[in-house]
């Protein structure tokens, strides 16, 4: 037995895996084209540089050293305040859009008291949860930073 207002799923669901598909195809063409572009310019640098002697001054400046650090470690680590931020926008995000479910559940409930609202609950719940987890990844993060500052720092 087909369910009535299955395609109010249905339909979005689609439209954002398609959407998904899209960002992860241009992400990583736009990383392919970093990469292609750094390593152009590492490999024109390499070659400009003469002998040994030339390579060995160039290593002595903090150009050398931020180029030797791109090369041989894959660049700098992230920074820890950027990753606990986008941490803590994930997770109110997805705390909006868990309350933004559960209320068009609440809504779709108090209208249709037939219908399917259970998917918006669970979905809502389950948004709610990621946000909360994210959330709490952020602040544990943030203490675990601090700490460690504190004690560098001591």
């Amino acid at each position: 037995m087909e369910r009535m207002g299955s395609e109010i799923i249905i339909v979005p669901f689609i439209f954002g895996t398609m959407a998904f598909i899209a960002w992860v195809a241009f992400n990583g063409w736009q990383r392919r084209q970093q990469v292609r572009l750094l390593t152009e310019f590492n490999s024109r640098l390499l070659e400009r540089i003469g002998s040994v002697k030339d390579f060995s001054e160039f290593l002595q400046t903090d150009g050398g050293a931020k180029f030797i650090d791109r090369v041989t470690a894959g660049g700098t680590p992230p920074d820890i305040r950027m990753t606990i931020l986008h941490a803590v926008q994930t997770g109110l995000v997805l705390l909006a859009l868990g309350a933004g479910l559960l209320l068009l559940a609440w809504i779709l409930r108090a209208q249709y008291p037939f219908g399917d609202s259970e998917v918006f609950t669970i979905m809502g719940i389950i948004a709610l949860s990621l946000g909360v987890g994210f959330l709490l990844s952020g602040g544990a993060s943030y203490r675990l930073a601090s700490g460690m500052q504190r004690r560098t720092d001591g």
